[in-house]
């Protein structure tokens, strides 16, 4: 949907057109700051209704979006996941890597940055409403992780152990929507690779996601 097949149709140009405009401003404005009137302007629409024609509203294209990337995801993770859930020896660390590999995949696309500042967006700037979306859309892995946790940390409290994992993907999203600024960080230049970044991450995320209860 993001990237056109060469033999797509005029609507589907305009359609993907908005798309990649309202990615691109949501990621780089948060969602409250952008109008349907700037999409459109982003787009080069001098048509103010295609908005309205192809997503029927503001909280439409966001659900378009949302699918669109989650779908995406889910696709990336797929292997990925269900080599966790057969492995005979699963590890925190392991599923934090279930988690994270589609978003180092997603970022080598075109729109892939765009994409994940989009996801962090949503998940820490917009309101109930937005929040619903994204969950309807990545609650299904969510809950296949939950079972993982449970499983693998048995001796944890599982609102516990799930509020760990939820700071650990939430600390995820949130850095890899980020690292770009990492030369401007307050430790100084701390600029690197996405990958080299998720290495850290996972090696905090998996000691803290199993650390016995204090």
């Amino acid at each position: 949907m993001l990237t056109l097949s060469p033999n797509a149709t005029i609507a589907e140009q305009g359609k993907q057109s908005l798309l990649r405009a309202a990615l691109k401003l949501f990621a780089e404005n948060g969602i409250d700051a952008v109008s349907l009137r700037m999409i459109n302007r982003e787009a080069g629409h001098k048509n103010h209704s295609a908005l309205h024609y192809h997503f029927g509203s503001k909280m439409g294209l966001l659900e378009s979006l949302a699918e669109f990337i989650q779908s995406w995801f889910e696709e990336s993770r797929e292997s990925a996941l269900v080599a966790v859930e057969t492995s005979d020896t699963v590890d925190g660390k392991k599923i934090l890597e279930a988690f994270v590999t589609p978003y180092l995949n997603i970022l080598k696309e075109e729109w892939g940055y765009d994409a994940v500042r989009f996801i962090a967006r949503m998940e820490f700037d917009a309101d109930s409403d937005t929040h619903h979306i994204l969950n309807k859309f990545a609650g299904p892995s969510i809950e296949r992780f939950k079972k993982l946790l449970v499983k693998t940390y048995p001796e944890l409290p599982k609102k516990l152990l799930f509020q760990r994992f939820n700071f650990c993907i939430t600390s995820i999203i949130m850095g890899l929507a980020d690292y770009k600024s990492l030369k401007d960080s307050y430790m100084g230049n701390l600029n690197t690779r996405p990958e080299d970044l998720v290495t850290v991450m996972l090696d905090v995320c998996s000691h803290g996601l199993g650390a016995p209860c204090s």
